[in-house]
């Protein structure tokens, strides 16, 4: 059997049986949308319990696919508030990078939200997806803020990111901590 076929018979039997089901149930069997509100840390965890990884967008064909996804299953956020986290973060040499593939974010399709990334306050570590004027695009965000998430299927066809040991660097403490280390 395919690891697709597999991964949603599994996560099917698992609502079925009254467990906890966090994905909007549909048809498709590559993206999967939450249906609750995670930080990032967490989103990535939940994703990786699952053995999928939060979505990364690395052209124009996947974010087109994305996009048809959430219009196909009308999960486009509501409002322009609302966004998805990504697998994308800033790391802490300011480059951005998706963490499941090792690809900096902006090599192959471009795609920020007018005006993004800003780095608001110095803490938005983390892409998250959201819907603006009728286009899905990225938007840097506080990694400890609730979001929703998308998670797809683990790439075969693309080497993974080497895991960081840890992601403290992406939390609203720890990045005052570091301005103030460095202001000092």
């Amino acid at each position: 059997m395919s690891a697709k076929l597999i991964l949603s018979v599994t996560l099917a039997v698992s609502c079925i049986l009254g467990c906890w089901c966090e994905f909007v149930p549909t048809s498709d069997k590559t993206y999967y949308a939450s249906t609750e509100a995670l930080n990032w840390t967490d989103a990535k965890n939940a994703c990786a319990s699952q053995g999928l990884e939060l979505v990364s967008i690395l052209n124009e064909n996947e974010k087109s696919q994305l996009e048809s996804f959430l219009r196909s299953n009308k999960l486009v956020p509501s409002d322009k508030w609302s966004g998805y986290w990504t697998s994308g973060i800033r790391y802490p040499n300011g480059t951005f990078i998706w963490v499941s593939t090792g690809t900096q974010v902006g090599e192959r399709g471009h795609s920020w939200l007018l005006g993004e990334p800003n780095h608001s306050s110095s803490r938005e570590n983390c892409i998250e997806l959201k819907y603006f004027l009728r286009h899905i695009g990225w938007n840097d965000y506080f990694c400890d803020e609730a979001r929703r998430y998308l998670c797809q299927v683990s790439r075969k066809e693309v080497q993974h990111g080497q895991e960081l040991d840890d992601y403290s660097f992406l939390s609203k403490e720890d990045s005052i901590k570091t301005i103030l280390r460095l202001s000092y």
